[in-house]
């Protein structure tokens, strides 16, 4: 970009106004069953329940808890979801809420006090009349196809094939247990559980809002009573594997090139931010990791553990993983390739942290890696609290069951992100994870599709990235006659997608953005494929000595580019929020050519919005642009509004609802180029990128995610006036609140064509970002845009009162036109100095 120009920061230009909805959700209709036979079975059933328990109780030793109570499961019917708050109040308490065979099966707590309420419910529903004469209870009692005594499989809330077969063998469980308010004694009850059952239990945990998660190694015998014993187990996980995902490739001799490059390097002697790796640590005795790394930069999970692994060639089974190294390199400069063909001097505004997750040899106990990510993390925090950090995380472990669902590991990343507890918003860069399993005979496009993307990429808060490629040419001699396995501007051959993630009607689009991961060489005859070092990304190695540079790949590549691209932006704009410069690589973010004919191709066997759903969850936004992320110009304007809204409030009047309502949207009415813009061709096409960035804070249980139990804790949407369109009619449009007698609403006017994506399809996750395409009148008319807010659980958690919080979000606003002559930045920031002046 020839005029390189710093983005436009605005303040003041958001104006609060009451908010109400005019979007109305409807419960679904719950089938009328045959009242007498449908009651009486259930009623049977439930006294069936009370004989068992019962029968068990005269068994059972004394509890661990103060309340006492019976858990039952609760089946639903095909396709139909059971009403989760009538199950959660004073007569019920809800734990899980899993689909098993097409039906919601619920996992309920009954206290004690409260053990004749479902009988009770099911006998009003059998002799009285509610609400237009239907059966009392109606929506509750019709919703239930089964009700049963809870075993231990009921608060089993992973992949069915993966509980323990043998009931003898001690396993590692994650333990979820019910936090409840103003109660420190939930890790007390995990210890007690642990001693009566003769088990284990792991030195971790991890503590969310309104759930407590522990380590347990005990078999299902052991831990079959443990439902009788505490009264709040919510659920029953299986702990993860040590995650391994490193490549090993040749290493070449470049001791000559390195030393060169060093002598060249500069540290910022003012650096302010930095990339942690999160992974196998990285070796800071490096000659070029030395420039942005030492030792007191360095953290481990454990004290017991190196920094990094020494390379020893004479201990042939010494531990030795320099990827950690390897993801350093490319964090720090990116690929190596050019700065060791250039002479230029390299400044760097960013240095390099190293924080070990991942022990020297064999496997961490199933620990959970939530806390040890973020444990590890935090040990930087406390040595170094003055930087601002990205933090790069290239490891990952194999989906959860439902690929896309939260993990313990995600929602720890995510509650770390949002900065609830601590005040502190941070930004993850994840890789979306590797496939391993690559058939040199099926088009690569084909594999995305039924790779998932691994744990813990899913991570609502963090910007997941994927692999592309632009490496094709192959002129290595000992590979003459091999092709590369991907086009340029492909998808690279061992990304990951979410298009068969179980959960992906909840799930945000992943991966955000991709990055260049190298690219895999076929055979002449089509039958092999190999990574070779022709086709891959140079950069640091491990060793201090010898063979200093090694080549990596994929999203691990992928993943530290893009971090590196966070940093570099964290460091020009120091006032930037981490929400912020999330938002501006996504921002930033186009298709390549390549990946627009497999849009189109996608068209011809899908309708058009499917076709953008696969191509949203296979590149996401796709190849993020680093310089048009950083700068501004004369004719690409982008705007930067750094805003809090409180999304919730409640009603002060004495018959209204116990929960939260929606509270307040801002209003954007931006300073807008009219003058340039009115000067360009009628038939010029002109572009308008709206991005809108926030973090949430997670709800990981398992009961349904929906409404309260929902697992994001608010949503915020954007909307923005059409050409056309009255400001009246746009407000009232949005908002329910806005006058009826001052505005004659009859309905939403305007053109509403031009978008990308559109307001149904760019509503996932917690980032939004939109295209707008169309004639410069029209975009004159399109200076105005709205914030406000959506459902999440804070807004039926009035207990917890996270409703009374305000959060923050970033909105980018961006116009791009292709006359590079026309200055609309200079128009827009004259009439924003003139607005200062007049306030002054």
């Amino acid at each position: 970009m020839a005029d390189q120009k710093p983005h436009i920061l605005l303040e003041g230009f958001g104006n609060n106004e009451d908010f109400q909805s005019r979007r109305r959700g409807r419960n679904p209709e719950i089938p009328l069953r045959n009242r007498s036979s449908h009651g009486s079975a259930l009623s049977q059933q439930y006294a069936d329940v009370l004989s068992q328990f019962q029968a068990r109780q005269a068994q059972a030793p004394e509890p661990i808890t103060d309340d006492t109570g019976i858990y039952v499961e609760i089946v639903g019917f095909p396709d139909i979801d059971l009403p989760l708050d009538k199950l959660d109040n004073r007569d019920f308490k809800l734990r899980s809420c899993r689909t098993v065979g097409g039906m919601e099966v619920a996992t309920v707590f009954i206290p004690e006090s409260r053990r004749s309420a479902f009988q009770n419910k099911v006998t009003r529903y059998l002799t009285k009349n509610g609400k237009g004469g239907r059966p009392a209870n109606q929506g509750l009692i019709d919703s239930i196809s089964e009700i049963k005594l809870a075993n231990l499989r009921s608060f089993w809330t992973d992949d069915p094939e993966l509980f323990p077969t043998n009931t003898q063998q001690p396993v590692w469980w994650e333990l979820w247990l019910k936090k409840r308010p103003n109660d420190p004694v939930t890790k007390e009850i995990a210890q007690e559980l642990a001693e009566r059952l003769n088990a284990e239990l792991g030195n971790t945990s991890l503590s969310f809002f309104d759930s407590f998660v522990v380590l347990i190694k005990a078999s299902t015998d052991q831990l079959q009573s443990a439902p009788e014993l505490i009264a709040n187990l919510e659920e029953l996980r299986r702990a993860k594997d040590t995650p391994s995902a490193f490549i090993t490739m040749s290493y070449r001799d470049q001791q000559e090139w390195v030393d060169e490059l060093v002598e060249r390097i500069h540290l910022d002697e003012n650096v302010a931010t930095t990339v942690a790796i999160l992974d196998a640590g990285v070796n800071y005795n490096h000659p070029i990791l030395d420039v942005v790394c030492d030792e007191d930069h360095a953290e481990r999970w454990s004290p017991e553990w190196p920094h990094y692994d020494e390379y020893q060639p004479r201990q042939l089974f010494a531990p030795y993983c320099d990827h950690g190294s390897r993801q350093a390199g490319l964090a720090a400069l990116g690929e190596l390739n050019d700065s060791m063909v250039d002479t230029a001097e390299v400044l760097l505004t960013h240095r390099i942290e190293s924080a070990r997750i991942l022990p020297p040899s064999g496997n961490n106990d199933p620990e959970l890696y939530g806390a040890i990510t973020v444990g590890t993390a935090a040990k930087l925090e406390t040595t170094h609290p003055e930087y601002s950090r990205v933090y790069s995380l290239a490891i990952t472990t194999e989906a959860e069951s439902v690929g896309g669902q939260p993990s313990s590991w995600s929602a720890e990343i995510d509650q770390y992100s949002c900065g609830m507890e601590d005040g502190k918003q941070r930004l993850f860069v994840i890789s979306a994870g590797n496939n391993s399993e690559l058939s040199p005979a099926v088009d690569c496009w084909e594999q995305l599709h039924v790779a998932e993307i691994e744990d813990p990429a899913q991570a609502w808060n963090a910007v997941t990235v994927g692999a592309y490629t632009e490496k094709t040419t192959n002129d290595d001699p000992l590979f003459a006659g091999w092709s590369p396995f991907a086009e340029p501007g492909d998808i690279a051959p061992a990304g990951r997608s979410s298009v068969n993630w179980g959960w992906r009607k909840q799930a945000p689009y992943k991966p955000d953005v991709v990055a260049e991961g190298g690219n895999r060489l076929r055979s002449p005859d089509g039958t092999e494929i190999t990574d070779a070092d022709v086709v891959s990304l140079l950069t640091t190695s491990g060793r201090t000595t010898g063979q200093l540079l090694e080549v990596t790949a994929d999203t691990s590549g992928a993943c530290a580019l893009v971090s590196r691209q966070a940093a570099i932006l964290m460091a020009s704009y120091q006032d930037y929020w981490p929400e912020t410069i999330r938002a501006l690589i996504v921002h930033s973010a186009e298709w390549t050519p390549r990946m627009w004919e497999r849009f189109t191709t996608l068209q011809n066997g899908h309708s058009l919005l499917n076709a953008k759903r696969l191509m949203l969850r296979c590149a996401g936004y796709g190849v993020p642009n680093l310089e048009r992320a950083k700068y501004s110009a004369n004719h690409a304007l982008t705007l930067i509004a750094q805003e809090t809204i409180q999304p919730y409030t409640k009603n002060a009047t004495a018959n209204a609802s116990p929960d939260p309502k929606l509270n307040e949207m801002q209003l954007f009415q931006l300073p807008w180029p009219n003058e340039a813009l009115s000067d360009l061709p009628p038939d010029l096409d002109v572009k308008l990128r709206v991005t809108l960035s926030y973090f949430i804070e997670p709800n990981p249980g398992r009961r349904g995610y929906r409404q309260r139990y929902s697992y994001q804790s608010h949503g915020l949407r954007f909307e923005v006036i059409r050409p056309g369109q009255p400001l009246g009619n746009f407000r009232a449009a949005i908002n329910r609140v806005v006058n009826d007698a001052t505005v004659d609403y009859q309905g939403v006017e305007g053109d509403a064509g031009g978008w990308s994506l559109g307001p149904n399809l760019r509503t996932r996750g917690s980032l939004h970002s939109d295209t707008w395409t169309g004639s410069a009148a029209d975009l004159a008319d399109m200076h105005t845009i709205a914030v406000y807010p959506v459902g999440g659980w804070w807004k039926f958690r009035s207990s917890e009162e996270r409703w009374q919080n305000r959060v923050r979000y970033s909105l980018i606003v961006s116009i791009d036109v292709p006359d590079a002559e026309v200055d609309i930045y200079s128009e827009v920031e004259n009439q924003i100095e003139a607005l200062v002046e007049i306030e002054t």
